[in-house]
């Protein structure tokens, strides 16, 4: 039991010196493309997922465990058979994808196995496990191709044909070998040979549902339990269903604090609304607030309007619509526990199960519920 609590805090302090910019969490990416099942709403775009910033309010986070429980919480037990996969006609591994780079302004060729490399060094950090590295690998291949198939039945013109947009410039949906080398800088000969490993044993490998690729979205923390689909986009998907994740306590900066002021958050909230004027006392404000069963805000009204939780976090910067919202001495805190939607797997989560021993197929068992994890053609 010593052991394993050293090895645990040993992992939680190399947790710690990675930063959060790194992981992708599909927040800040273009929008979903349609949810498959019995709907055919397109989903909202993202909210874009940021810290909390000093703009507008002061911040606070809280490093490491936060709230979460003294003894680890054991890992989802999850056991899938290591059999041969069968074989996806979604697409075949020869086949080039075409990228919009919002950076350059044009569309940039790469084959899928440099697309999976690249998207996995954009999203997750280098020192994730590399069974959580596997999952990412397959999350993003199975997203890459799911967005090509709506964007030939449906074409965005604001794609210039091709699949999904990346941002280069800003690192954001795939990065290049040379990006990589100053990301990592002297860890590069460490790092980068170790996901290229990893990536390598699963870049023919995707999610399908119903012999399609899934919308296999992803997020950096949950809340403890991740959310449905349909509580942040119109649409809904039986393999994006609120799953436990509870080595996500354990993550940085699972707890937050953002502090505003009574006046700011007024003046955000009435040009938000529309309404003319919110209840004298302040603490009144956030009364009527909805949640969904894993905690997050799914509306908040203030009057005849409401709004969604990612609206009221995309309109404070917050980390998470996971919110507890206090009134104190003229300012409010909003303390958010997770970052990102909270939608699919949560990529601290994976590297959590990975620690404790679970298969890239196991973490892409339980965060995406019912999927089958096929293989490319070459």
């Amino acid at each position: 039991m010593k052991y394993k609590l050293f090895l645990t805090l040993l992992l939680l302090c190399l947790m710690a010196a990675v930063p959060l910019l790194q992981l992708g969490s599909l927040d800040s990416a273009s929008p979903l493309p349609a949810l498959p099942s019995g709907s055919s709403s397109t989903p909202r775009p993202h909210i874009a997922g940021s810290a909390p910033s000093s703009s507008g309010g002061s911040s606070r986070a809280e490093s490491g465990a936060g709230s979460a429980p003294p003894s680890l919480p054991d890992a989802p037990e999850i056991r899938t058979e290591e059999t041969a996969l069968p074989v996806s006609t979604a697409a075949a591994m020869s086949e080039w994808v075409l990228l919009y780079d919002r950076a350059a302004g044009q569309v940039i060729r790469l084959s899928q196995r440099e697309y999976v490399l690249g998207a996995v060094c954009s999203e997750m950090p280098p020192s994730f496990h590399p069974e959580a590295l596997k999952a990412q690998a397959v999350a993003a291949h199975s997203y890459l191709l799911r967005c090509r198939e709506q964007e030939k039945a449906h074409p965005n013109p604001a794609l210039n044909g091709a699949y999904l947009e990346i941002d280069t410039a800003a690192r954001k949906g795939y990065v290049s070998e040379a990006a990589v080398r100053e990301m990592y800088g002297e860890n590069f000969g460490i790092y980068y040979p170790e996901i290229q490993k990893a990536v390598a044993e699963v870049e023919d490998q995707i999610l399908v549902y119903q012999e399609e690729p899934i919308v296999a979205a992803y997020h950096a923390i949950s809340a403890g339990r991740t959310e449905a689909a349909e509580k942040v986009w119109t649409g809904s998907a039986s393999y994006l269903t609120p799953v436990e994740s509870p080595g996500d306590r354990l993550a940085p900066d699972y707890e937050t604090d953002a502090v505003f002021s009574k006046e700011e958050v007024e003046k955000r909230l009435l040009a938000a609304t529309g309404e003319t004027a919110l209840p004298e006392d302040p603490a009144r404000w956030f009364q009527n607030l909805t949640r969904s069963e894993s905690g997050y805000i799914t509306e908040a009204r203030f009057g005849e309007t409401a709004l969604s939780g990612q609206e009221l976090r995309t309109l404070f910067h917050l980390r998470s619509s996971s919110l507890q919202i206090t009134y104190r001495e003229g300012s409010f805190t909003f303390t958010a526990t997770g970052y990102g939607h909270g939608v699919g797997m949560s990529q601290y989560g994976a590297d959590y199960m990975a620690r404790q021993g679970a298969s890239y197929r196991e973490i892409l068992a339980h965060y995406y519920t019912g999927a089958t994890l096929c293989r490319l053609e070459g």
